[in-house]
């Protein structure tokens, strides 16, 4: 072998990706936990509806008791 050859060999890149490897690897954890993310953003807002709908059902519920309690005591002060 030359050293004209042997410089040629140096001078070319590996073919084992290296920095790129890394850089892509990370890619793929960094969009696995976006996507964890957007999930779980999901849920909390999905829970926090669930909620909101049980404290409308609660009020419905606590207005129309209150509503026959005042149905009950004119029908009685009416008597």
């Amino acid at each position: 072998m030359t050293w004209k050859q042997r410089d040629e060999s140096a001078a070319q890149p590996k073919s084992d990706g290296g920095p790129s490897r890394w850089l892509g690897i990370g890619g793929g954890v960094a969009l696995i936990l976006a996507v964890l993310a957007v999930l779980l953003a999901w849920q909390h807002a999905s829970d926090e509806r669930r909620s909101a709908e049980d404290v409308k059902a609660r009020v419905a519920a606590e207005m129309n008791r209150i509503e026959a309690e005042a149905a009950r005591i004119e029908r009685e002060a009416g008597q």
